[in-house]
C-alpha cells in the first residue's frame, strides 16, 4: 500500500545558473516553499453535444510563494534579492529525496523573483517572503 509523502524537503538551492547546486547554494532558513502548479484551458465543446461544458488544458504554469528568514551573508538569498532587481531567470532547486537514484531526487524549477518583502519586527528576526515564477518546464534532479 502506498504511503503519504512527509511534509518536508531535504535541501532547497537557489542558484544564477542551470548547473548542478552546491553546497554553498543551500537556500537556508525556509519555512515554506510550496510548487503551485496552474494549466490554462480552453473550450472544447461542439454543438449537438449533450449539454455539458468540456474543456482541454493546454499552458502550464507554476509558482511558488517562499518564506523564510533572513541570513545575513547568504548568498543564496543574494541572489533571491539580486534577480529580483535585475529580472533575471535564476535556478530554485528542491530535494525531496537526497539517497534516490538521480533523475528522481526532486526537481530543478527555472524562475523569476516576481515579488521580494522583507518583514522587521522589534521582538522577532527578520523574515521575507518572495513569490517565484516559472519561466518554462521543471526538470527532474
Amino acid at each position: 500500500m502506498p504511503e503519504p509523502r512527509e511534509a518536508f524537503f531535504d535541501k532547497l538551492y537557489l542558484r544564477a545558473t542551470d548547473s548542478a547546486p552546491e553546497e554553498t547554494d543551500a537556500l537556508d532558513g525556509v519555512t515554506e516553499a510550496p510548487v503551485n502548479r496552474a494549466k490554462d484551458t480552453v473550450d472544447a465543446n461542439y454543438f449537438g453535444g449533450d449539454g455539458y461544458k468540456r474543456s482541454k488544458g493546454t499552458l502550464k504554469s507554476f509558482t511558488v510563494p517562499l518564506a523564510g528568514h533572513v541570513f545575513r551573508g547568504s548568498a543564496p538569498q543574494k541572489v533571491l534579492q539580486d534577480a529580483f532587481e535585475s529580472d533575471a531567470t535564476v535556478f530554485f532547486t528542491v530535494i525531496e529525496d537526497e539517497e534516490a537514484a538521480p533523475g528522481s531526487q526532486g526537481h530543478r524549477y527555472p524562475v523569476k523573483v516576481s515579488s521580494y518583502e522583507e518583514g522587521r519586527s522589534a521582538t522577532d528576526v527578520v523574515t521575507f517572503s518572495a513569490t517565484l515564477t516559472g519561466q518554462g518546464a521543471p526538470v527532474a534532479v
